[in-house]
């Protein structure tokens, strides 16, 4: 009986957190980040997040001593757990700032989801495990049920607020650590909140929770859904400039600006590397757009990246050989 505990336990844990992993990874279709650092984050979440919460939390337990204590409600979870769980959470999308992949708040909001849903997953299998030890039955079943649809969700939207605020650093600005901070207290907040209402037993508080909870999922898909929408818009406007040059074929305009063309076969060269090309295209759409908010030390670094990629789709080009505009391998046109 204890191995199926914990194989139900592990299967309940990891099943739904990975399933929005993979649907949120998905949605990001003009510029979708590597898997393997989508999963960096999502590991992150999972293991190291967690380790450093458990020590930051205790020491600072420790430290506060009863200076913190309060008869109406649960410090630890309210207080310190949600401050010390947020930051440890952000510290990957922070890590993955540095990376060239690393473009947008789309990026920050993806990582952050991936190393709050990770979290989640640990910390929803840590209690389904201990609860089942000493309330098998229908309390547990119910657990799986709240905590799996639930306090995942909370930690990936918590994260994910704190991945936004930190893309921000990614083009710098006088505003960008002001507002790190003031997204960093937004993730705090929900995650205070919902712990608040969840740990005061009344049933009242727990369908405000939810409400709240779900709200503030709403709010937070529809902000990345617009991150998303917004990059495709800049697509179109600053690739504008790369048809008129001659670095992007004009037969290709439509195209490019459709993912749905270009997931289409027959439009581009067999002999060529098709998803290399749609990398760089979206890459160049994207460093423009940064460039254009970047200050002036990040505009040098921007700029020579976009040379740089302009320079390998001019290549591209080259090898695109055309009768009646129609793509041939180099030296069989006609």
């Amino acid at each position: 009986m204890d191995h199926v505990i914990v194989f139900v336990s592990l299967v309940m844990a990891v099943a739904p957190v990975l399933a929005g992993l993979l649907f949120i990874w998905w949605i990001d279709r003009y510029d979708r980040e590597p898997l393997k650092y989508v999963f960096g984050a999502f590991f992150w979440g999972g293991f190291g997040a967690v380790v450093l919460s458990i020590l930051g939390t205790e020491a600072s337990i420790r430290l506060l001593g009863g200076s913190i204590y309060s008869p109406h409600f649960d410090t630890t979870a309210v207080l310190v757990a949600p401050a010390i769980e947020e930051l440890m959470k952000g510290l990957i999308v922070l890590f993955f700032l540095r990376l060239r992949h690393f473009d947008n708040m789309t990026d920050g909001l993806l990582y952050g989801a991936a190393s709050g849903l990770g979290f989640g997953m640990t910390e929803n299998f840590l209690y389904f495990a201990q609860y089942a030890s000493y309330a098998p039955g229908y309390e547990w079943l119910n657990l799986l049920f709240l905590r799996s649809l639930m306090t995942a969700n909370m930690h990936c939207a918590a994260s994910a607020t704190f991945g936004a605020g930190i893309s921000k650093l990614k083009d710098g600005g006088r505003d960008a650590l002001v507002s790190v901070g003031l997204y960093y207290l937004l993730a705090v907040f929900l995650h205070s909140t919902w712990n608040f209402l969840v740990t005061s037993r009344s049933e009242a508080h727990w369908t405000l929770a939810v409400l709240i909870l779900f709200s503030y999922m709403v709010f937070i898909f529809v902000m990345y859904v617009k991150s998303i929408l917004t990059e495709r818009r800049q697509r179109e406007i600053q690739l504008a400039e790369e048809f008129d040059l001659g670095v992007l074929p004009q037969r290709y305009r439509k195209i490019l600006m459709s993912y749905g063309a270009m997931k289409k076969k027959g439009w581009f060269p067999k002999y060529l590397n098709k998803d290399k090309y749609l990398t760089l295209v979206s890459r160049l759409a994207l460093r423009k757009s940064s460039y254009e908010k970047a200050g002036s030390r990040r505009r040098v670094v921007l700029m020579r990246e976009i040379m740089e990629i302009r320079a390998a789709l001019a290549k591209f080009s080259e090898l695109v050989g055309t009768v009646n505009g129609e793509a041939d391998p180099p030296g069989q046109a006609g």
